[in-house]
């Protein structure tokens, strides 16, 4: 969810709109605005460029309009648990991620998530650069169908301090109602739930009863962190990746479920607004996404791109090359497999900036640029010879 979850009025009448884009389907309720449908393309191919996707996810959108709600978009996710291919089982897979790997659709009639978007937000629908005071509809709605597909807590922690995972009433929700069952009281952690820790290094859905205060001051104290030892980590330097929430206090739909807000260029964090496009996970996300049991393309983390933005010379390199853009901050240099293997910052704030990589293996890797406003503004492919 981007954005706090608060109470919100569903509007009583739509009409269908029935679109499928690639492997993903979508259905609009209601007036879309202009540039929605085409949005919706993009952000659902650049996650289907990360994802193999074999039954098509299913997407259903609502809208809402009041400058009274202080959040942009929510999703609320359907799962499953137990099913026949399930890798883990007692914990609820959201139900795109079931699909995959029960390799069938198991919830037919039922959408795989449902996501209210609010139109009192200034929306960008384009696919280029949004103005300072819009919010970009593509990045807003990548981070929605993110937390669809799998990043998505069951923990809550009720108003009298009892903290549990399964255990979401629907009352927690109201006046938010989901398409599909609700299976937020199915009793079960989510599979993304299973990898998180606190720096004690317990986890946290065994690091007290459930449906307790004491499991509840876990949830709310300290920091979270996503423990992936054999993707997640991997693709943050060897370390567990940063969550949201710990600070004492809890936020349902906000805590757990969002990368840290000081970890910027993720789609799943805090740390981008207005005037920012986001549009492609970070490596720790697709990390997490491989860690629950997605499979990426090729294990690939980024979109093969040629920015016309940027360019690169010499392409194949020898013992360096240049990148140059305006406004270029820093450079971080990824291999095939999605991980971070050297990073570089722009300290003379030059046109043309250098990379050495005099003592980098040959083979190809992916510059992914990074600009003073920290977005992520192209990716190039560099050989290194």
């Amino acid at each position: 969810m981007k954005k706090a979850l608060l109470s919100l009025l569903l509007v009583s009448t739509f009409y269908l709109q029935a679109q499928t884009v690639g492997t993903f389907s979508f259905n609009v309720n209601g007036t879309a605005p202009a540039g929605l449908s085409a949005a919706l393309n993009v952000a659902a191919q650049r996650w289907s460029n990360y994802l193999i996707i074999t039954v098509p996810v299913k997407v259903n959108v609502f809208f809402v309009n009041s400058a009274s709600f202080p959040f942009s978009a929510i999703t609320l996710a359907n799962g499953r648990t137990n099913f026949a291919g399930a890798p883990v089982s007692n914990f609820i897979y959201t139900s795109s991620l079931a699909n995959q790997l029960a390799a069938t659709e198991l919830n037919p009639g039922e959408f795989d998530m449902d996501i209210y978007v609010n139109l009192a937000t200034n929306y960008y629908f384009g696919t280029g650069k949004p103005a300072a005071n819009q919010s970009d509809f593509i990045s807003t709605i990548m981070h929605e169908i993110g937390h669809g597909i799998g990043f998505y807590s069951s923990g809550y922690v009720n108003s009298s301090n009892i903290g549990s995972f399964g255990n979401v009433p629907a009352s927690a929700l109201f006046p938010l109602i989901t398409s599909f069952p609700w299976h937020g009281q199915d009793g079960y952690p989510s599979i993304y739930d299973k990898f998180i820790i606190k720096p004690s290094q317990n986890n946290l859905v065994s690091i007290a009863p459930n449906n307790s205060a004491t499991l509840g001051d876990s949830i709310k104290y300290r920091l979270n962190y996503f423990n992936g030892p054999t993707y997640a980590n991997a693709t943050n330097g060897g370390n567990p990746v940063k969550l949201s929430g710990g600070t004492g206090a809890y936020t349902l739909g906000v805590d757990l479920l969002h990368i840290h807000a000081s970890v910027c260029n993720s789609i799943m964090s805090y740390c981008w607004g207005n005037g920012d496009t986001v549009r492609m996970p970070a490596a720790w996300e697709m990390g997490i996404l491989k860690e629950i049991g997605w499979n990426s393309v090729n294990n690939k983390v980024m979109e093969i791109s040629d920015d016309e933005a940027f360019s690169v010379f010499p392409n194949p390199a020898g013992t360096s090359f240049e990148i140059a853009g305006d406004q270029i901050q820093s450079v971080d240099l990824y291999n095939l497999q999605g991980q971070i293997v050297n990073s570089f910052t722009n300290y003379q704030n030059s046109h043309a900036f250098k990379i050495d990589v005099e003592c980098m293996n040959p083979g190809m890797y992916y510059a992914v640029v990074h600009t003073k406003n920290k977005n992520i503004t192209g990716i190039k492919k560099v050989v290194i010879n």
